[in-house]
């Protein structure tokens, strides 16, 4: 391959692990953390009136789901929801990142010549007889020589594929992997599996913490062993349970014998973690790739809640709706999101739509993929067919 083409295969990679970059879910579990475009240097960010890490990420880093990055760097702030106007954070570099794409120096095959010595023998060499003295003396015959047989040429093997080359036949999930993380739902499940403190004393805990955690059953944890973060919100009457929050991942790193509080290390965060919050074993969540077929369902609810005590809802946003797995809802479900008209005669007026993220029995949990208007508490929602 010539020097032109090391150098094109190169550049699309670059384009390619760019426009893939993940959001910091993926940064944050993966050894080496995928590429990004971004200043060598870290720079300064003043706070203004309205700001959350959450939105200075989005605007800095380009993704809402860097903000733990953002509050590692600046340890003095204590709790992530509390910032204030007129403080400087630094905003962390992401170019130590771009190295993970070195690409490894490959081995360049033998040249074609050196292989042919290699694997031809030589013919042997063709000696003239002895002549008699008593025969009639002839020419001597001459050593002929022979004109080796080529070796067949060698079959070209099939490049190594790349990694970051996605294939055409790739297929993405309808739903990301850690937006359906950080859904939460509705539960009526109780826990007592807990983080019960670290071994530096802090308030509020994220991505890459060292925390101890007490556990039903120690005797049955294993090393490497995962565990959900979450804490509930507050409770709901109908029907009746708790809306549920999920805070990150941690896994066991320690485990001493007979011990009643194991170490773990926190390796996925959403939000700020705190001493108390609770845990469950980590079921990696079942992705879905189509929207399921209606076949004559007809699924009417409402919107029961929303997260983090919010009244008003957008697009990204997430919705806890009255309907679940006993009345036909099916991951990926797309529901209409309406209010009725206040004068008889008129038509309702849609408000956007929503897809669903978490099935429950009772409950279901829905992304708003788009709205035209505001989205509230008790907006009601149609399956669309």
């Amino acid at each position: 391959m010539t020097t032109r083409s090391h150098t094109l295969v190169f550049t699309l990679m670059i384009a390619t692990a760019i426009m893939l970059f993940p959001s910091t879910a993926r940064l944050q579990e993966k050894t080496e953390p995928a590429a990004s475009a971004a200043a060598e240097e870290s720079r300064i960010y003043t706070i203004i009136q309205g700001d959350t890490l959450w939105d200075i990420a989005n605007s800095e880093l380009k993704d809402p789901f860097l903000w733990p990055l953002i509050w590692k760097e600046n340890p003095f702030i204590t709790n992530p929801d509390l910032i204030y106007p007129g403080d400087k954070l630094t905003i962390p570099s992401l170019a130590p990142l771009e190295r993970a794409l070195q690409t490894p120096t490959e081995t360049a095959p033998a040249p074609l010549e050196q292989a042919e010595k290699t694997d031809t023998a030589a013919p042997p060499p063709v000696t003239a007889p002895t002549v008699s003295t008593n025969e009639t003396t002839e020419p001597p015959v001459q050593a002929v020589k022979r004109t080796p047989t080529p070796a067949a040429p060698a079959q070209a093997e099939e490049p190594p594929k790349r990694g970051l080359i996605l294939e055409k036949e790739t297929i993405h999930p309808l739903i990301d992997k850690y937006t359906m993380l950080s859904a939460g739902y509705l539960s009526r499940e109780q826990w007592k599996e807990s983080i019960t403190g670290s071994l530096v004393p802090k308030a509020m805990f994220g991505y890459d913490d060292i925390v101890y955690i007490k556990v039903n059953a120690p005797d049955e944890v294993k090393i490497g062993d995962k565990y959900l973060i979450f804490t509930p919100v507050k409770n709901v009457k109908h029907p009746q349970g708790r809306l549920i929050k999920n805070l990150g991942i941690l896994q066991v790193i320690e485990k001493a014998p007979d011990a009643t509080y194991l170490t773990a290390r926190i390796s996925l965060s959403f939000d700020s973690i705190s001493k108390g919050s609770l845990i469950a074993p980590y079921v990696e969540p079942t992705l879905f790739y189509s929207v399921p077929k209606n076949d004559g369902r007809s699924i009417d609810g409402r919107i029961i809640d929303v997260m983090d005590r919010r009244s008003l809802n957008g697009t990204f946003d997430m919705l806890f709706l009255d309907k679940g797995s006993n009345d036909g809802v099916k991951p990926g479900d797309r529901f209409l999101v309406f209010i009725d008209s206040r004068k008889k005669g008129f038509p309702r007026k849609i408000l956007g739509e929503a897809m669903v993220v978490v099935v429950k029995d009772k409950t279901a949990t829905a992304l708003v993929k788009n709205s035209t208007d505001i989205i509230a508490k008790g907006d009601k929602v149609e399956l669309i067919k």
